[in-house]
């Protein structure tokens, strides 16, 4: 197989509704006037947990929020991977607002206990590879994806630098690669997707690129949150490659280490092993991640990498929790997004019961029942 062609059906990451919906703008000067009108009602403390690749967007979030409504208790927000920040709210109960990088840790973790009803699915990323320009390893890989962003996408001569590009990250013994824990953080799970769909994609085996790295444990370091890889790969370049990454935050980590004076930086990959590119669904279910971690097995979806965020039932500042949702809707909210490499979902799809939603975020919201062609992507 020479490469993968695109499915015949074509969606875009903004979702859309077969049944007539009405889809409103939050300005700023309506935004203001609802928490201005609200912010006594609860003076208990606003905490946001979210996925570590969210903190960039959400912090430049928060504090437009705070600017809008000083009044707001703001708690101190935590950024952690997505299972352990649910798994966190299960003990604690501390947050008025979770968000998840995946759509099936919030459904299997906070809705069994109780804690959430349903979540919105507000925006899609992409996976990226970040790379040591300080190594060897690390140059050839870079020279080699620029050259592909001269070449015809999906010729042969494009294909032959793709292989080449992954030779060197999962085949070269000499190569180490960062990746995250699948238990604790869904970028962890997800780099096992990439290199299973570059594996099919590109060497007509899913099995071959995984196993050449997950098969030797001499070949990745793995961590809770793939923010923690930053901190090998800059301290002592003991390893070349994160795999564990999103545009989210490669974008603005990157660009920070870099002016700290460090050779760091990321490549894009093709859409079709991307995992943020809704076109594409299909051919990524052809392929699934199953780990084992003292004694406890799990098998995971590869699905496009989509952010999903809910109000629990025991939060404590529930208001402040809605105009945070409202602000994430607003025009303003959504340029922030995608100013760190989130595409918007617009109207949000809500997988679970939509009549839990509060009333103030429905007008930017659908059951996922109307955009039936997302379903598979939900648990």
């Amino acid at each position: 197989m020479g490469y993968i062609a695109a499915p015949h059906k074509t969606v875009t990451a903004t979702a859309t509704s077969s049944a007539p919906t009405t889809v409103t703008s939050v300005t700023t000067t309506t935004l203001t006037t609802t928490v201005s009108t609200t912010a006594l009602t609860s003076s208990a403390p606003f905490s946001v947990g979210a996925a570590g690749t969210l903190k960039f967007s959400f912090t430049q979030l928060l504090n437009m929020l705070k600017s809008y409504d000083p009044w707001i208790n703001e708690g101190q927000p935590l950024f952690k991977g997505s299972g352990e920040i649910a798994q966190d709210e299960t003990v604690n109960k501390q947050f008025s607002a979770v968000a998840s990088a995946d759509t099936s840790t919030i459904p299997s973790v906070l809705f069994p206990a109780g804690l959430a009803k349903y979540e919105i699915a507000f925006g899609i990323t992409q996976m990226v590879i970040i790379v040591d320009l300080e190594t060897s390893a690390g140059k050839e890989v870079y020279a080699l994806w620029k050259q592909t962003q001269a070449e015809t996408p999906l010729s042969a001569q494009w294909n032959q630098t793709w292989k080449e590009i992954f030779k060197i990250i999962a085949l070269n013994p000499g190569t180490v690669v960062g990746v995250s824990n699948p238990f604790t953080d869904p970028s962890g799970y997800q780099a096992q997707c990439v290199l299973k769909l570059a594996g099919l994609a590109f060497f007509n085996n899913a099995s071959y690129l995984w196993s050449a790295v997950y098969s030797h444990p001499s070949k990745y370091i793995m961590r809770n949150t793939e923010i923690d890889l930053l901190t090998l790969m800059t301290a002592n370049n003991s390893v070349q490659f994160i795999l564990s990454a999103y545009t989210s935050n490669a974008m603005p980590q990157t660009k920070s280490y870099q002016q700290q004076g460090f050779n760091i930086t990321y490549i894009t990959l093709p859409p079709f092993i991307n995992l943020g590119n809704l076109s594409y669904v299909n051919f990524y279910h052809k392929v699934n991640v199953t780990w084992t971690e003292l004694g406890t097995t799990k098998t995971f979806t590869c699905d496009p990498v989509v952010y999903t965020i809910t109000i629990p039932t025991a939060a404590p500042n529930q208001q402040a929790a809605i105009d945070f949702l409202l602000l994430l809707f607003s025009p303003a909210g959504q340029q922030v997004l995608e100013s760190y490499g989130i595409q918007p979902i617009v109207p949000g799809v809500v997988y679970g019961n939509y009549s839990a939603v509060p009333y103030p975020l429905r007008p930017f919201v659908v059951p996922l029942s109307n955009v039936s062609y997302l379903s598979s992507i939900f648990p």
